[in-house]
C-alpha cells in the first residue's frame, strides 16, 4: 500500500502533457476573425467602382455617334534621304474619327487613296531624321494631322473629321545593307 501512495503522490507532481493553453488559441482565433471581417469590409467598400465600370461597358458604342473608331490609312515603306543615306521607314498610320464621320472619311479615302499615300510619302521624305526618331513622334503626328485634316475636311459642325492620328509602327533602317 505504501507503494500505491507513492505513485499517487508522484502523479500530481508531473506537468500536464503538451498542447497550447486555451487562452492563446482563443486570442489567435479572435485575431483571425477580425482580419476576415476587415478584408471583407474593404472589398465591399471598394467594390462600388466595379458596378460603374460595368455600366460603362454596357453602353452600346454602335449607336453612339460620338464613339471613336479607327480607320487604317496606310501601311507601307517610305524612303528618306535627309541624313545623306537612304533610309527606309516601315510605317503604319491609323486615324481616329467619330462614328458619325466614318462614312464620309471612308468614301474620301476610297476615291483618294493614291493621293493620300503620295502625300504621306512626301511628308516622310521631307521629315528630318530627328523628327522620325522622336519617342512620341509629335512632329510627324502634327504634320499628318494637318495634312489629313485638309484631305478629309470638316463635318457639318465645322470640326475636323480627323480627331487623332495614330502611328502604331514607324521603324527605320538604312537601305544600303
Amino acid at each position: 500500500m505504501a507503494d500505491e501512495q507513492q505513485t499517487d503522490t508522484q502523479a500530481p507532481a508531473e506537468a500536464p502533457k503538451g498542447g497550447m493553453p486555451k487562452k492563446v488559441l482563443v486570442i489567435v482565433a479572435g485575431v483571425m476573425a477580425i482580419e476576415v471581417i476587415g478584408v471583407g469590409a474593404f472589398l465591399m467598400l471598394s467594390g462600388g467602382g466595379a458596378n460603374e465600370a460595368a455600366a460603362d461597358i454596357e453602353l452600346d458604342p454602335e449607336n453612339d455617334p460620338n464613339a471613336m473608331i479607327e480607320i487604317p490609312i496606310v501601311a507601307d515603306r517610305f524612303q528618306n534621304m535627309h541624313t545623306g543615306r537612304v533610309w527606309q521607314w516601315e510605317c503604319q498610320i491609323v486615324i481616329q474619327v467619330k462614328r458619325r464621320n466614318e462614312e464620309a472619311v471612308t468614301k474620301a479615302l476610297e476615291y483618294r487613296t493614291a493621293e493620300v499615300t503620295a502625300g504621306i510619302a512626301e511628308l516622310i521624305r521631307k521629315a528630318t531624321h530627328t523628327q522620325l526618331r522622336e519617342p512620341e513622334l509629335q512632329s510627324v503626328k502634327r504634320k499628318l494631322s494637318v495634312y489629313l485634316g485638309e484631305v478629309f475636311g470638316e463635318d457639318a459642325e465645322g470640326e475636323s473629321r480627323v480627331e487623332r492620328v495614330l502611328i502604331p509602327k514607324l521603324r527605320g533602317a538604312p537601305a544600303d545593307f
